[in-house]
């Protein structure tokens, strides 16, 4: 797909969506037919219900840090429920080729205490070198630069190795693609005004994206996961979006839209190893924080993040607050919108447990 002169107002989304021109990346039902491409198994229950994968392994956080060995399983029993392969190469050729540059966007905003781990970063490396994508065809990248230091990501630019770099200050914006919207408050606005530009990673640097968000809350938002990791971390200009009457939607659900991203977007692995249910999504006090235990697995964003949103929810009532669920109206709303499944009837909900 040629990106240059690729705008997207709230407009062409709704024209969009509107004769399901969703795409292959982002759609439970597109993504069935890119898996069947490279051999994975596909059943009519595949197709009418989005498959998310749940692998849990009680114990694995020791002294605050997972056990490098035991997430490398995790991740490949989840790849093997999802794909039906039984080799690391086969279910990681389900969704990349050696010919991909693979773009791995993580949640490094809480710092060391909550952020992606790399042990999870780790593993699903090994699982891209299994498919054959070459070392340096690799990032691993947020935003902000910044965050991936105090997260305790290296940074490395050079032509050796996994790629570790920021949208700023290193990759920067391409002004060619942007997402417009006049569904914010005008008094944030900032530089580019009614728009917000998308990340050179996403637009010029790669051909596939995973998105490796972390189990949160939020106080605005109510939960970042899968679709507010992506909505709001490959574009600038996004504090207009965060204020009432809008608190991050519709934006999540329409950047994650965008053909920019959502033609490369193929694949989601939630960090729930440890999560909060208070204070996210950069959380400041450890008693908020759980060991969780879990990685999720899917296609479907929506899917994933109301299985998300009900578990933050379960647990702020074991502590006696107010569930997040009316807060996180953007989850739902991306369900509406045809973005992937949101009632638990039509998700596939498979757990799994070392």
């Amino acid at each position: 797909m040629d990106l240059k002169n690729n705008h997207f107002s709230r407009r062409d989304f709704l024209k969009n969506t509107a004769i399901g021109a969703i795409g292959a990346g982002i759609g439970a039902m597109g993504i069935n037919g890119f898996r069947e491409a490279f051999g994975a198994d596909s059943d009519t229950d595949m197709i009418s219900k989005s498959r998310v994968i749940a692998v849990k392994d009680l114990g694995i956080i020791s002294k605050g840090a997972p056990d490098q060995i035991r997430v490398d399983k995790m991740v490949d029993e989840g790849m093997f429920a999802l794909t039906g392969k039984k080799t690391t190469k086969d279910a990681w050729r389900c969704f990349f080729t050696p010919e991909d540059v693979v773009g791995v966007k993580i949640n490094p905003i809480g710092g060391k205490l909550l952020s992606t781990r790399p042990e999870v970063v780790n593993a699903i490396i090994t699982g891209l070198l299994a498919a054959g994508v070459k070392e340096n065809n690799i990032i691993v990248w947020d935003r902000f630069e910044e965050h991936l230091v105090s997260a305790g990501y290296g940074v490395n630019r050079g032509t050796k190795g996994v790629r570790y770099y920021g949208t700023e200050h290193t990759a920067g914006y391409d002004r060619d693609v942007y997402y417009e919207s006049h569904d914010d408050d005008p008094k944030l606005r900032q530089d580019d005004g009614a728009r917000s530009l998308f990340s050179r990673i996403v637009t010029q640097q790669t051909t596939a994206i995973i998105n490796v968000p972390v189990m949160k809350d939020h106080g605005i938002a109510g939960v970042t996961l899968c679709l507010k990791n992506i909505g709001f971390g490959v574009i600038n200009n996004t504090p207009r979006f965060h204020s009432s009457p809008y608190y991050c939607d519709p934006a999540s659900a329409e950047v994650c839209a965008h053909p920019a991203i959502k033609d490369k977007l193929r694949l989601h692995i939630v960090d729930a190893l440890q999560a909060c249910f208070l204070g996210g999504p950069r959380p400041k006090a450890s008693n908020t924080i759980w060991n969780e235990e879990q990685l999720f697995f899917g296609t479907d964003p929506v899917a994933i993040d109301r299985i998300g949103l009900d578990i933050i929810d379960a647990k702020r009532r074991e502590n006696r607050l107010m569930p997040v669920s009316q807060k996180a109206k953007h989850i739902a709303n991306a369900g509406k919108k045809g973005l992937g499944k949101y009632e638990m009837r039509d998700i596939e909900y498979i757990k799994l447990r070392r």
